[in-house]
């Protein structure tokens, strides 16, 4: 069922709350409901010539500045919710809990839809400058970003309590302080880019700041620096929420990358040893054997012949300490011990995942994951199959990402088939229909420029050394679909 205009503007002014729709960008009222045009005693026309300052209460703590950042949170939040009075026509101010939300809409754009219900029990409420400064406090606690305004060189003049709190401070103590004053920011605000670029009216800078207090405990914070232009005049609103969990999750994600790294490299040292010492024993064997048969042959009866037997003596005792060093070799990686267990394959997947989305979401790439009802359970190393489906989903975001593709989405699926369990992932893009299966395992194939394809060769030794391998096959209407098969245990 789809419902149209009519039957949409029936739910609207049926609604017990006041709707306001703004324009995302200048914040002017588009459109309003019948219980907020009840609310303020204006028509629609009129509310629609109005600025934010004709009807927000004249009182200093919504100040239209405030008005607009607290807008402009939304816009970069997506919503946002606070104590906010309002002033109707006959200049009477009157008390609400409004909510805003970011709404996309076909044909018009963002908008955001402010919706508002007036607090009308005053009589059971404590003094209302102290009831709504506490209960203003207790939302901007729980509301996930802070808002602060800045003037042109960047120092506060007016802060939500949250802000202030996020930066350790109260708001009279950052009140004219430089922003840089505050915390450790990683971008110079003084820089030439920077300053160009919030020199522009509608300007805006990410910004993330290492903020320390006196325990010596780290806080990181990611903020948004916007330029608005309202009525002529600019305002530069920042907006910060508390990221401490993203930034501890991304020192792990580099950490695990590096190890895993390393556990490639130490897998494939351990693979190329044993190509040594399985190649390279066999012509030094030759080589010894060559040696002997030619020293029989020489006469040591005069002293030339003498001297080129003990010349190839001393060769065959270098070829001999060649070969004891290969064998050594071959006998020290078979002594290496694996860290083997026996593990669910659908955690190593969604831990993998996380690092896989954080690829995606710079590359805008939507990942959908389909999981097999069950447990998988799998013996061996969970770090490397862990590496197996990170290069492998990495390398099928790399291809997503190219202009060329037009389907920005990746689909990673688990399945089940008696004692097997395969991890499908799945692109749509240009596809391997040139390339055979073979070459690919062999690592003798990639798309990239300066790639080697050597982690496809690391991939497959690790699918094979716990009894499984890979395979690529075409996937519907194009591009590839890659699919690591791994036994299953009881």
């Amino acid at each position: 069922m789809t419902l149209c205009e009519e039957n949409f503007r029936t739910l609207a002014e049926n609604s017990a709350h006041g709707w306001l729709i703004h324009e995302a960008q200048s914040k002017r009222i588009l459109w309003a409901n019948k219980k907020a045009c009840e609310a303020f005693k204006y028509t629609i026309e009129e509310l629609q010539a109005l600025k934010a300052h004709h009807m927000s209460s004249q009182d200093s703590n919504y100040r239209r500045e405030m008005g607009i950042a607290w807008l402009q949170t939304a816009v970069v939040s997506g919503h946002n919710r606070r104590i906010w009075k309002y002033q109707d026509k006959n200049g009477v101010d009157f008390l609400t809990e409004a909510f805003a939300t970011l709404v996309d809409l076909k044909g018009t754009g963002p908008v955001l839809l402010v919706e508002f219900r007036i607090l009308r029990d005053s009589d059971a409420m404590p003094t209302p400058p102290k009831w709504m400064e506490d209960t203003l406090d207790k939302i901007m606690t729980h509301t996930s970003s802070g808002i602060m305004l800045l003037n042109k060189e960047n120092r506060v003049e007016d802060a939500s309590p949250l802000a202030a709190n996020l930066f350790g401070y109260s708001v009279p103590d950052i009140l004219n302080k430089h922003v840089a004053e505050l915390a450790v920011p990683d971008v110079d605000l003084e820089a030439e880019r920077v300053k160009a670029e919030l020199m522009k009216p509608e300007g805006t800078v990410d910004i993330r700041f290492k903020v320390s207090n006196k325990f010596g405990v780290l806080r990181w914070l990611a903020g948004t620096l916007d330029n608005i232009v309202d009525e002529g005049s600019l305002l530069r609103v920042l907006t910060v929420r508390d990221i401490s969990g993203k930034v501890e999750w991304e020192k792990r994600n580099a950490y695990q990358e590096v190890n895993l790294q390393y556990l490639s490299r130490y897998n494939a040292m351990g693979d190329m040893a044993m190509i040594l010492a399985h190649d390279l024993g066999q012509p030094l064997a030759a080589a010894t054997n060559y040696l002997g048969g030619v020293s029989k042959r020489l006469a040591e009866t005069t002293s030339e012949g003498r001297g080129i037997t003990y010349g190839i003596e001393q060769a065959k005792k270098q070829l001999q300490r060649a070969s004891d060093i290969v064998n050594s070799v071959k006998r020290y990686v078979r002594r290496i011990e694996s860290t083997t267990s026996v593990f669910d394959l659908r955690e190593a997947v969604e831990e993998s995942l996380y690092f896989a989305r954080l690829r995606a979401e710079e590359k805008g790439v939507v990942i959908v994951s389909d999981f097999h009802p069950d447990k998988l359970m799998v013996k061996g190393e969970s770090v490397l199959i862990g590496q197996v489906i990170i290069n492998i989903c990495m390398n099928a975001l790399d291809e997503i990402a190219l202009p060329s593709t037009e389907e920005k989405t990746m689909v990673l699926k688990t399945e089940r088939d008696e004692k097997k369990a395969s991890i499908l992932v799945s692109d749509q893009g240009r596809g391997m229909k040139e390339m055979p299966a073979d070459l690919l395992a062999a690592g003798a194939f990639s798309s990239k420029e300066d790639g080697s394809g050597i982690g496809l060769i690391i991939s497959e030794h690790i699918a094979q050394r716990h009894g499984g391998h890979i395979t690529y096959e075409p996937n519907y209407p194009q591009g590839t679909t890659v699919r690591i098969t791994l036994p299953l245990v009881d």
